[in-house]
């Protein structure tokens, strides 16, 4: 009797204690895996990547930094892969500007000298 009952415990033990070790195994060797990453953070690293290439490739204009994502995905009025809001605002074409670059100029994040030589302001009709 009694060593059935020592049977049974370890039974139960075993039981119990098995599914808490697999997850805590799989865990790890989840959390250790230096190459996994999720979906999302490589397709944003692949799209700054691909902007940043456009830029070099002299196909991207954006006015700011981080450069927009609304015109290279096609989002707006340029070509897929192109971006030409700070050319469009040293023009004085501020209806060609996308809302993206219009909310990152107002938040103070320019960096094109187009913008910058009118001093970032989207609003200003003269830049005389």
């Amino acid at each position: 009797m009694r060593k059935n009952i020592i049977i049974f415990i370890l039974v139960i033990l075993i039981v119990t204690i098995s599914p808490i070790m697999y997850m805590f195994v799989v865990e790890r060797m989840h959390a250790d895996d230096p190459h996994e990453s999720s979906g999302a953070e490589d397709v944003i690293a692949g799209l700054e990547t691909a902007i940043a290439q456009a830029t070099k490739d002299g196909d991207y204009h954006c006015c700011i930094d981080p450069a927009c994502t609304m015109c290279y995905l096609g989002s707006w009025i340029f070509e897929p892969g192109t971006c030409n809001c700070d050319e469009a605002i040293a023009k004085g074409e501020f209806d060609k500007v996308c809302p993206e670059c219009k909310k990152g100029i107002e938040e103070g994040d320019c960096s094109s000298a187009e913008v910058i030589a009118i001093g970032c302001d989207i609003n200003k009709k003269n830049h005389d």
